[in-house]
């Protein structure tokens, strides 16, 4: 059972400020959630947070309902408890040719060719180049999008302007990361991309497979998860 789970968390506190500012602490909280034992054959365990003025919400995609007390009790405000719902209502509500608001971070990435193997996986920097990866990837991942104005094809056709996905947010992160014996530390750095906007459901199996195991690298990270919301017309 595929379950979504939100979490408000107080980073005015020790342990709070630490997983926002740690994500290697926030990857162990999140996955110490789960029991180690865990499937992740339907669903992977994938999470984000969103901050706003006066709140800052952890999410949570994983493959049963999580156990949240330990981030609750150093991270949260026990008022606040998590909550938990089974995916299933929404995922099974999808429909090719349906609409839907996004919001989606992501990690995009390209492979070097030479001598035609692929090569080092290297980050998109630009905005260009990151809106370009998630036009790529939307496709695969079951959804269409709606055409950029400035490409020399693009006819908006039912979209609006205000529907073509917009990029809100880009940050870099820098961490060191330990190795599975834990015995060696390297330094990681991931490119994360917030984007947002309107997507329409090209293949609903596929839309559900992304939902559920997420988009791009650095899934454990804070990447790949994807939000849908009803569309207010």
């Amino acid at each position: 059972m595929t379950t979504f789970s939100k979490l408000m968390l107080n980073p005015l506190r020790r342990q709070g400020a630490k997983l926002l500012t740690q994500p290697q602490a926030l990857h162990a909280a999140v996955a110490g959630a789960f029991p180690p034992d865990v499937s992740t054959d339907e669903s992977r365990i994938l999470w984000r947070v969103d901050s706003s003025k006066n709140s800052t919400v952890l999410y949570i995609v994983g493959p049963e309902k999580p156990s949240l007390e330990h981030i609750v009790e150093q991270a949260g405000w026990a008022t606040r408890p998590g909550l938990s719902a089974d995916y299933a209502r929404l995922l099974d509500s999808l429909k090719k040719g349906q609409r839907w608001r996004f919001e989606l971070v992501a990690n995009p990435t390209y492979s070097e060719w030479r001598d035609g193997k692929r090569g080092k996986v290297k980050a998109h920097v630009s905005e260009k180049h990151q809106l370009e990866w998630l036009y790529k990837k939307a496709p695969s991942a079951g959804f269409e999008l709606a055409p950029i104005p400035e490409s020399p094809d693009a006819e908006l056709g039912s979209w609006n302007l205000t529907d073509v996905p917009q990029l809100l947010e880009r940050k870099t992160l820098n961490f060191q990361k330990s190795s599975q014996s834990g015995n060696r530390r390297s330094r990681t750095q991931i490119l994360q991309a917030r984007f947002s906007g309107l997507l329409e459901v090209s293949n609903a199996d596929a839309l559900r497979t992304t939902l559920q195991q997420g988009i791009g690298r650095a899934r454990g990270y804070g990447c790949g998860l994807m939000t849908l919301a009803r569309v207010e017309r």
